[in-house]
């Protein structure tokens, strides 16, 4: 298919022709996924860059205009994506990572006792946090899965599993900061 005949084929598309856009798909949808790991290095993430750039290109098709080439503006379109993914979704990651084991890993109690309190506090703050955010935290904190297969398993999106995550560790973290504070300040 030449750039001439993608123009059609996305004329199609414009025209709601959804077998025009499955043609397309099918046509640049693992040249998009490549391309996105080249920047990524991370399957799931490329993956979703792709798919989220033809999701864009069916809900928009209507508004999008394409001065270029089709090919060209998809690759655009998926740099673009991971360009940002890079610039706010990792340091995202990696700051509630940061927070996740700066949260686990506070000054350690002295007496049993203590551990013990602790233990509770963390216990009531987790029953505290709301059903699905509670279910995810467990699932990746005790049952040790990935954002990917938890994905899986409840059947949601990666990108609600971060979410939840990252509203369970901000919570965590507001209901265990007095914790925090007295051990800190007792040792």
């Amino acid at each position: 298919m030449s750039s001439d005949q993608d123009l059609e084929f996305f004329q199609l598309v414009k025209d709601d022709d959804f077998g025009a856009y499955e043609t397309i798909f099918k046509k640049y949808y693992q040249e998009l996924y490549r391309f996105a790991y080249n920047y990524l290095r991370d399957q799931v993430p490329s993956e979703e860059m792709a798919q989220e750039v033809f999701l864009y290109l069916w809900e928009k098709r209507e508004q999008i205009e394409i001065k270029t080439t089709l090919k060209t503006y998809l690759y655009s379109a998926v740099k673009n994506k991971c360009l940002n993914y890079i610039k706010y979704e990792i340091p995202r990651k990696h700051e509630l990572e940061e927070s996740h084991m700066a949260l686990m890993t506070t000054s350690q109690p002295e007496t049993e006792e203590d551990t013990d309190k602790m233990k509770r506090h963390i216990s009531a703050a987790i029953d505290e946090l709301p059903n699905k955010c509670r279910q995810i935290f467990i699932l990746s904190r005790n049952g040790g899965l990935t954002y990917k297969e938890i994905a899986e398993e409840m059947e949601i999106s990666i990108k609600t599993v971060e979410n939840q995550m990252s509203i369970a560790l901000k919570k965590l973290r507001e209901s265990l900061k007095p914790l925090y504070e007295y051990y800190k300040n007792n040792r």
